[in-house]
């Protein structure tokens, strides 16, 4: 008893996880003391209010949760994900209440008592396993001691497990009237046992509709009228709207990056003082710094290449000042250096693609090479030539490195170059490199690291709203695309269209985006909204209603691509049943007497839930495939990518004694994936005719 005593505060806590991740409705319970208070609508639900109250605590639970588990707090991005999912969990728990109010269910203290008394077993986790022993098995007599139990710790305790309970049935009764229909027929499980347990093993032909040039295909507005009177269904389209925007960038500034800096410089004496073996001196390092001291060795290729730099060069005990690095600012103490087993590289590299001539870049790379060997300044070179983007403007430096790192080619290269040699040009699978070897080591280090990224303050992130707020102000008094050009910003395109499934194009999932979109008038200019990257002001161009996009809106970008993707594919059909009639033997090797470069490929073992991965899943492809027998060949198989003739090596018989014993494991599966996909159908249903008040873009910017 005493050990539960001493742990009633986890069995709270885990009973409040627990309870806001209940199975689908993310039932909230008040164990966070928020109820009541100040009262701010935020937003409601068919008129029920959710007050900013409730939902700024549970976000700031959930924000504490996510800091627990990571160890650094979440930025910008991640808090507002937390916030759309705790606004989302709010409203599908208050659809779900008013539900089970409207059906009627309820639940009786009998039903609570039976459960706690009868089938303690059975209790759910969050609840069983404070009462199991150090096997991990459930102990009844701690429960039953328990349950005898009257202190005011405990009775407590029993008080939130009664609510949790009623909550958890609540659930179940609702989900059993949802879901009460679902069935799944023998012929479903049978057809889901063959997906998971057919193997077939094949030859393959692949004829891919892009091998077809564009030139070869000529498309005419007829045929895109066509093909769009046939395929009208395809164009549906939901209420719309299209719109242009200005963004205020709200990232850090040279004045965050001075701030920052000056920070990181106060805490040199800290990182003076820090002691290996006394953890209490690790403190002030460990609170300023995205990285903890861990006390051990480290290899170059662990660290960032201008970290290292100042490791190889430094004396023991000494402090660095602020390293601008890739991936942040550091302030650096080398405490120990000792020499390690394994041999590690610094070089840097200027990449030429191959193209569409092999010849020329070769040409190229040879030029580059011999301007390198007559002095030239390699980091203006690659700066210039290289196609390696991710690093040419660094010099081409590509760090340390060890074996194994790079393709055997360049590391063969690397480490049979004295250092400071110019090698190459040298073939890769990537292209030709050439390559300077700038240090050879196998020092390992011992250090301590505060490290910080530079982020926007809110006084630069207020600045980036102000003037977002002042332009849409006089935005919405005159013309928002020549307030724009005054101050030398561009208008930009959002691509696409905004439709109220959330996702926009360019933009990702930004609900008070959408909601401007549909509810505004065409002309309307938003006020500022917080995106990813600074402050955002909307202007919409253009409203549709729901219905269909019109042949003119799609015969410029959409339609053309389709016909003539239709177009390819009936000349690869006429190549693949050309090819089919010369083979010999059902024997696809025999088409290399017709055609020597043709590809042959291999599938073996497959399933159609497990695929070849160089085919991937394909209804048709699969449909066709697994009905074949073994020394079959199938006729042309259609797919969005193109035609495949498939030659059957061998498939796997149909297990009746197999299916029987399964049988009853797979239905309850298929039973169980229906009853999610049925809930989570109810739910979007409900959120769509459920009158819903969203109100957060006013509160939060």
């Amino acid at each position: 008893m005493n050990k539960l005593r001493d742990k009633t505060h986890i069995i709270l806590i885990i009973l409040i996880l627990a309870f806001l991740g209940t199975i689908v409705f993310e039932w909230g319970m008040d164990y966070l003391g928020m109820r009541g208070g100040q009262v701010t609508e935020l937003g409601s639900v068919n008129g029920q209010e959710i007050k900013y109250t409730d939902y700024e605590s549970q976000v700031n639970f959930a924000i504490d949760q996510q800091r627990q588990q990571t160890g650094e707090d979440p930025d910008e991005n991640l808090i507002k994900m937390i916030r759309d999912q705790v606004w989302d969990q709010m409203v599908t728990q208050i659809l779900a209440e008013q539900e089970i109010k409207r059906l009627g269910i309820t639940v009786t203290n009998q039903e609570i008592l039976n459960w706690v008394y009868n089938s303690p077993q059975t209790l759910p986790d969050p609840i069983k396993q404070n009462f199991v022993d150090s096997t991990g098995q459930f102990n009844m007599s701690v429960y039953q001691q328990a349950l005898a139990t009257k202190t005011p710790e405990i009775q407590k305790f029993w008080a939130q497990v009664e609510e949790y309970l009623k909550q958890t049935l609540l659930s179940q009764k609702l989900q059993s009237v949802i879901t009460g229909t679902v069935r799944v027929t023998e012929g479903e499980v049978m057809q889901k046992y063959k997906d998971d347990n057919i193997k077939a093993s094949f030859d393959y032909v692949f004829l891919d509709a892009n091998s077809v040039a564009d030139a070869q295909v000529q498309v005419s507005d007829d045929e895109m009228k066509a093909y769009y009177d046939k395929h009208k269904d395809e164009f549906k389209r939901d209420e719309s709207a299209k719109l242009r925007y200005v963004i205020f960038p709200d990232g850090a500034t040279m004045d965050d990056t001075v701030s920052t800096e000056k920070q990181m410089r106060a805490l040199i004496k800290d990182l003076k003082k820090l002691v290996p073996g006394d953890t209490l001196t690790y403190v002030p390092v460990n609170d300023n710094s995205l990285t903890k001291f861990t006390n051990v060795f480290s290899k170059p290729n662990e660290v960032s290449s201008e970290v290292a730099a100042f490791l190889f060069n430094a004396a023991k005990d000494s402090v660095s000042d602020v390293i601008f690095s890739s991936d942040g600012l550091h302030l650096v103490r080398l405490l120990e250096t000792k020499e390690g087993t394994e041999t590690f590289s610094n070089a840097q590299h200027i990449l030429v693609n191959f193209g569409t001539d092999t010849n020329a870049a070769k040409q190229k790379a040879d030029q580059i090479a011999q301007r390198l060997k007559s002095g030239e300044d390699f980091t203006k070179l690659a700066a210039e030539n290289s196609d390696d983007a991710g690093n040419k403007f660094k010099g081409g430096d590509l760090g340390w490195f060890g074996k194994g790192a790079m393709v055997k080619e360049f590391e063969d290269a690397v480490l049979g170059a004295t250092i400071g040699d110019i090698v190459g040009p040298v073939k890769t699978q990537f292209g030709y490199h050439i390559i300077r070897v700038k240090n050879r080591q196998s020092k390992e280090f011992k250090f301590a690291d505060i490290k910080k990224t530079v982020k926007a303050s809110n006084r630069t992130k207020d600045i980036a709203r102000k003037k977002a707020e002042d332009f849409a102000f006089i935005s919405a008094k005159g013309n928002i695309e020549e307030e724009a050009k005054k101050i030398g910003l561009q208008m930009v395109d959002v691509p696409g269209y905004v439709t109220k499934v959330g996702f926009i194009p360019g933009i990702g999932q930004n609900q008070t985006v959408t909601k401007f979109a549909l509810t505004g008038e065409k002309g309307t200019i938003s006020e500022p909204i917080k995106v990813q990257t600074g402050y955002a002001v909307y202007v919409i161009t253009d409203k549709f209603p729901a219905g269909f996009y019109t042949f003119e809106e799609t015969k410029v970008a959409q339609l053309p691509t389709l016909v003539k993707t239709e177009k390819k594919l009936e000349i690869v059909k006429q190549q693949a049943t050309d090819l089919k009639s010369k083979i010999n033997g059902n024997d696809l090797n025999s088409l290399k007497a017709v055609n020597s470069q043709i590809m042959i490929g291999k599938a073996d073992t497959v399933t159609v839930t497990a695929p070849s991965p160089s085919i991937g899943p394909d209804f048709d492809f699969n449909n066709a495939v697994f009905k074949l027998q073994s020394g079959q060949v199938s006729e042309p198989i259609r797919t969005t990518k193109g035609y495949y003739i498939v030659a059957m090596k061998n498939i796997s018989a149909f297990d009746q004694a197999k299916f029987q014993a399964e049988f009853n494991t797979l239905r309850e599966s298929l039973v169980t994936q229906k009853k999610q996909t049925i809930v989570q159908d109810w739910i979007a249903d409900l959120k769509e005719k459920a009158e819903i008040v969203d109100n957060r873009d006013k509160l939060y910017r």
